[in-house]
């Protein structure tokens, strides 16, 4: 979304020059469905095209490029004119907003004609697309969201068994009562392995909500930048209790091998000095 507004801003002039004069030469006969519907055999971008009476009401149906809202016919539409000005431009566009139908960034445009308006609605991606202001494949875009779902899935799978794998184990320990010094080490072992699983499954469902089902077009660093702390940070809580697990076996076995788990929490100190200036300089660079 970001990045098509970025683009769009950046040629505005060109672009809404591109609708008026597209506008202005629409001359439906009437407001049949196969007259208003011509429209998008010349118009990529346009979805959505309808009239307006000079009451502000609604007076065809909304006609899509493969459906129509026959409810819509009628539907006071005067709220939306406040914002409608013709004093500088013949045409009117809008300001980019997300469509309530497709949720997509969309551009709308409102032509004055004999006995009212008519107003389209345009798919702003494909509107750049067909200007030549943006590079986008949608067989790729498809094939990427299948990609990233199935890889989201898998590791969500994934996951799910760590979480399970390590409440087998506690509850093993639970019914199945082991020697002492066994305990200890089941106990940890259960925690790491459900902890290791949130965070891949906090992976997986980042990854589903942002590639899949709620794709944006926000190619910058944020996304990447929260994906990577979240998991750096789930790694370092999984690490610490690998730590702590080592010094409590140190300590009950021999005092010796203490300073193997002295090297253990310095490494996870760094870890987390890293992991802090990473956050750091990525606010840094979004901001």
């Amino acid at each position: 979304m970001k990045r098509i507004i970025t683009i769009y801003t950046k040629h505005k002039n060109s672009v809404q020059h591109y609708l008026r004069t597209t506008m202005k030469d629409f001359h439906p006969p009437t407001n049949s469905s196969n007259d208003l519907r011509r429209f998008f055999e010349t118009e990529v971008a346009s979805e959505v095209i309808y009239t307006v009476n000079s009451n502000f009401f609604q007076s065809s149906p909304s006609f899509g490029r493969d459906y129509i809202e026959e409810h819509r016919n009628g539907t006071d539409k005067s709220f939306y004119f406040k914002w409608v000005s013709f004093s500088e431009e013949p045409i009117h566009i809008s300001n980019p907003y997300l469509h309530h139908l497709t949720g997509l960034p969309t551009l709308t445009a409102v032509k004055e004609a004999h006995d009212g308006y008519i107003i389209v609605d345009f798919d702003m991606l494909k509107l750049l697309e067909e200007l030549r202001l943006i590079e986008h494949n949608s067989a790729f875009e498809k094939v990427n969201r299948l990609i990233m779902g199935s890889g989201g899935v898998l590791l969500g799978c994934v996951a799910i068994f760590l979480i399970l794998y390590g409440a087998f184990i506690f509850l093993s320990m639970l019914i199945f009562p082991t020697s002492k010094e066994l305990i200890m080490h089941e106990i940890f072992t259960s925690i790491i392995s459900i902890t290791i699983g949130l965070a891949i499954y906090d992976l997986a469902k980042t990854l589903i909500e942002n590639e899949v089902l709620f794709k944006t077009f926000n190619y910058g660093n944020d996304l990447q930048s929260r994906i990577l702390s979240k998991f750096l940070t789930s790694i370092i809580i999984a690490l610490s209790i690998e730590s702590l697990m080592a010094v409590f076996k140190i300590v009950l076995d021999d005092y010796s091998k203490l300073i193997n788990a002295f090297y253990l929490i310095i490494g996870v100190t760094l870890l987390i000095i890293g992991t802090g200036i990473y956050n750091k300089l990525s606010s840094r660079t979004t901001s």
